[in-house]
């Protein structure tokens, strides 16, 4: 029998087969690249293997619909379903999307009730789009912004509001977690998404 993250790992083939990334530095990579680091990440963490599939699925019903709840409850279990709902952007999943501001305000504000699985998930998650358009724009410059669906300067409010908003969280985490290992490799995580973040500030 498969182990669970291989299971979820071929159900995140099948749901994001045809899906590219938006702002890679190469033309048309495939989203499952993503998946893969930021699970990669959360794997070599340590975390449990809930975790770790529930990374390979982070975007599925945000990406890909409600529908796939059911498919990801079926095959991965109800944690792992709770966990992929923490990670998904509010406003999305629907047949349409709300306002990019709107999702992104709600989305910062849920950050300090995430759990954390789902902490480091996003924290991982953000560190790893922010690696990539850090890559994007040491060879296009502000080019590498044209394929989002906001403009740089409202691109990066967002990325220091998240910033700020996951440095609270992972201070209550810490209070709350005192012994916790898996908290500090995340705020490794949270350190170098920070530097990215001025990299990115600066150009």
């Amino acid at each position: 029998m498969l182990s669970l993250v291989s299971r979820a790992f071929l159900l995140a083939s099948e749901l994001h087969a045809k899906q590219v990334r938006k702002a890679s530095f190469v033309p048309r990579v495939p989203y499952l690249s993503h998946l893969m680091e930021v699970a990669g990440m959360v794997m070599a963490s340590g975390a449990p293997e809930e975790v770790v599939a529930a990374a390979l699925l982070h975007d599925a019903i945000e990406d890909q619909g409600n529908q796939t709840r059911t498919s990801i409850e079926e095959q991965l279990g109800a944690t792992v379903l709770a966990l992929v709902e923490e990670c998904t952007e509010p406003g999305t999943g629907g047949a349409s999307k709300a306002p990019w501001r709107e999702r992104k305000v709600a989305a910062l504000q849920r950050v300090e009730h995430l759990s954390l699985g789902a902490f480091m998930i996003m924290v991982a998650d953000k560190l790893q789009n922010a690696r990539e358009v850090g890559y994007n724009v040491m060879l296009r410059g502000d080019e590498a912004f044209i394929g989002f669906r906001a403009d740089k300067a409202s691109v990066l409010w967002f990325q220091q509001q998240m910033i700020q908003a996951m440095q609270q969280r992972l201070a209550v985490l810490r209070a709350e977690l005192p012994q916790e290992p898996l908290l500090l490799i995340t705020s490794c995580w949270l350190q170098e998404l920070k530097s990215v973040g001025s990299f990115l500030q600066s150009h």
